[in-house]
This record gives structure tokens, sequence and C-alpha cells, in this order.
């Protein structure tokens, strides 16, 4: 089952045809990221978070068309987006679209894109769009396939020391086997060439940010 969480980062990029939403998606409403469900229209399955950013008229509307609530307190120990995932998680989700996640705050984008990288979401194909990149995170041994992405930027950033056995096909920059290590911008803006391109990797946790 998917997930998709609209959070309360900027919209400007993001219009419903981004993500066509498909009937048996989940669709939850991360405190004010309810602004981009109403704005298209968008009645969530739910909403979480300490509701500090929610219109209590839109709030009253979704809850008379049969949206589940949960409230947290203000003072709590993890964001609203941190808390919609765990929400998608126990309701079975294997993969998260995270809507609405970036600008704003540093620290809250910092925040939203590092969740990817936590036990959190280990075994889900979690990927954040803002309308127009995708970011994801492969963690470990993996083989990411880019299908029908030719002259997308790639960037790669390593986040963990190190990151072993890059193997990048169908790229402008290719490498075989190679090392990033953490801090190099080395792995910033590669081409995409090739609509089957591929990322390998042996070992570490890489951030891709492609678009």
């Amino acid at each position: 089952m998917r997930a998709i969480i609209f959070a309360n980062g900027q919209m400007k990029n993001l219009s419903p045809t981004v993500i066509p939403i498909q009937a048996e998606d989940l669709i939850i409403a991360a405190d004010g990221g309810l602004r981009f469900c109403m704005m298209h229209d968008i009645v969530p399955h739910l909403i979480v978070g300490d509701l500090d950013s929610v219109d209590h008229t839109q709030l009253k509307y979704i809850k008379q068309q049969g949206c589940e609530i949960i409230q947290y307190p203000v003072d709590k120990d993890a964001t609203d987006l941190e808390l919609s995932i765990t929400a998608a998680l126990n309701r079975g989700a294997q993969e998260i679209l995270i809507l609405s996640a970036l600008g704003g705050r540093w620290d809250m984008t910092f925040s939203n894109i590092l969740l990817m990288a936590s036990d959190l979401v280990d075994g889900v194909h979690v990927r954040l769009l803002d309308g127009t990149q995708e970011i994801f995170c492969i963690k470990g041994a993996a083989k990411v396939m880019l299908i029908d992405r030719d002259g997308a930027n790639l960037s790669l950033l390593p986040l963990s020391p190190s990151v072993n056995g890059i193997t990048l096909k169908g790229m402008k920059y290719p490498l075989k086997n190679e090392s990033l290590c953490l801090g190099t911008s080395r792995g910033l803006s590669n081409i995409v060439l090739n609509s089957r391109a591929a990322i390998l990797v042996d070992q570490g946790m890489l951030l891709a940010v492609l678009g």
C-alpha cells in the first residue's frame, strides 16, 4: 500500500497532476499540510500533528467528511511529519511519497530530508517530491534503476562516513566501483543520459537528488 503525506512546507511547485492519486492510496496531512489538500479539494484519510498550523474551519470540514484526526500535544518528541510517517507504517504502507516538505526553516527542511535515512523507514520505499525534484535515500547494498529519466540532473551526497562500491551506468560522468566520502562535492550535478540508467552501491548511505 502507498501512502502520500502532505507536509507543511512550500507548495508552489506542486499540483495534483505531479502525483496522480490512486483510489487505494492512503492520504495523510501532516498538520499544516492540510492547506495543500484543501487548495486542491483533496480530503485526507488522516491528519496527524499538534494541529497548531491548521485552520479550524477546514478541520471541522474534513472531520465531517470522515477524516480521522490524531492529535498530539504541542510539546512532543517528534515532528508532525515523523509522526505521520509512523502512522503510515502502522497502517501497512510499503511506499511513502512525501510532498511539500521543503522550504521555510532550514532545520525543519534538513530534518524532513534526514527522516528518509532513519531506521524508522528501513525496508520502505520513501521519496520526497517538491514538483521539480525527487529526493530518496540509498542504503547499503542496493541497485536503483532510473527509468525514462534521461536528461535529468542527478546529485549524490554521502550520508555515511564513506560510501563504497558506487557504480553509475548511463550517466554523463560514470563511476565504476568507486567511493565517495562524507562532505565531498564530487557526486553533484551528474546528468542521466540513458532511459535505463542505474545506481549501484555496495556499502554506505547515499542521498540522491534527481530533477
